[in-house]
């Protein structure tokens, strides 16, 4: 699933060391389940837990204490559950303190999804996605703040000096957006070695944003053009909304920008079956986390019974990550058998399963694989 790019270079025979934090509300009824899952899979990987949100508040009065940040720098990678609002600055530190700037969000159908989709077999793409600048993290301020550049003749449609409201900032440097052009062509590069088409699709506002999309645009379809054996396309960010309903089938890997990213990829989701299917990870120069795409569930918060899919198939992206490809391949065989049989799915795939009788199933197929 992870390309050379991605995967993690052993320095030594010591087995890696995994932070695992669970999040917010709902989030840690699936991650501790993939835990004991992966610790079946990978029985010398090594987990250590680091408190966040209420739980670190009430132990030491921070939501993002040293311990937890301590516990991050030692790990060889962090498995993270989802951030509803008190585990978030632990959230920033592993994007922007540790510097992992692309975001890989793959998209698939399997049989057993509950897709709305007519014919959901035709999607199977992944979403590269800059995950350090564009929007976020967020910079705004009052828009009065703007009137020394009101005068400049990229205002010319709309000129803010004597209105009030607010304004947020946008920024696209060449560095950030030459890597994640580089991320998406090896991607597709080891996806095209797989059996996949090998190209490269582009989508941004580039006819309305010539300066921050345009530049991202021209950066992408350069770097393409250094690996001959890709081929390269690119479409407006609402032509691409739309080709993820119509025509899924004509996309390989897909570079987007952070804020776009965010929005079509909850979008992605949707058409192969909900954000309970969908995982990420996001990987940097020296560090890595894995997350799934879904948020923390507030609503499902102690029912036992969120969909437990996008954080297992994202600890299968991390054990690819830590080299244990054949543990990794044996999860996602598992969790797709557990579909296909179609006893034990969760509320949201049209099932009556439990969070843990799911898990159960899984862990059914991964023994009978043995």
């Amino acid at each position: 699933m992870i390309p050379g790019f991605f995967k993690r270079l052993k320095s030594s025979s010591e087995p890696p060391t995994i932070c695992v934090i669970n999040g917010d509300d709902a989030a840690p009824e699936v991650v501790r389940p993939t835990v004991e899952v992966l610790r079946l899979l990978a029985p010398d990987m090594r987990f250590v837990e680091a408190l966040s949100g209420r739980e670190a508040s009430e132990r030491y009065g921070d939501t993002f204490p040293d311990e937890t940040r301590k516990a991050i720098d030692a790990a060889t990678c962090t498995l993270f559950g989802a951030s509803g609002g008190p585990s978030r600055p632990i959230l920033w530190y592993l994007r922007w303190g540790k510097e992992t700037y692309v975001n890989v969000r793959p998209v698939r159908w399997c049989p057993g999804y509950h897709s709305p989709m007519l014919h959901p077999q035709r999607i199977d793409y992944v979403i590269v996605r800059d995950n350090l600048e564009g929007m976020y993290p967020p910079r705004e301020g009052d828009i009065a703040e703007l009137d020394a550049l009101s005068s400049s003749s990229s205002w010319w449609q709309a000129h803010p000096r004597g209105k009030r409201g607010a304004y947020a900032l946008r920024i696209c440097t060449d560095e950030q957006m030459y890597r994640l052009a580089v991320a998406a062509c090896e991607l597709a590069m080891f996806r095209q070695a797989a059996g996949y088409p090998g190209c490269v699709t582009l989508a941004a506002k580039y006819s309305i944003l010539p300066r921050t999309d345009g530049l991202l645009r021209a950066i992408v379809e350069e770097t393409v053009r250094s690996y001959p054996s890709l081929s390269y396309q690119e479409f407006l960010i609402d032509d691409l909304a739309r080709r993820l309903i119509a025509s899924p089938e004509t996309l390989d890997v897909v570079v987007l920008s952070n804020e776009h990213g965010d929005i079509l990829a909850d979008v992605a989701s949707g058409s192969i079956g909900g954000l309970g299917l969908s995982p990420s990870a996001c990987f940097g120069g020296h560090y890595a986390y894995f997350e799934p795409v879904h948020g923390s569930a507030p609503d499902l918060a102690g029912e036992g019974i969120i969909n437990p899919t996008a954080m297992m198939l994202s600890g299968a992206m991390m054990l690819a990550y830590l080299g244990y490809t054949e543990q990794a391949q044996r999860l996602e065989r598992a969790i797709e058998q557990t579909y296909r049989e179609g006893v034990s799915l969760t509320r949201d795939q049209g099932g009556g399963a439990s969070t843990i009788e799911f898990v159960e199933a899984v862990v059914g197929a991964i023994v009978s694989m043995k």
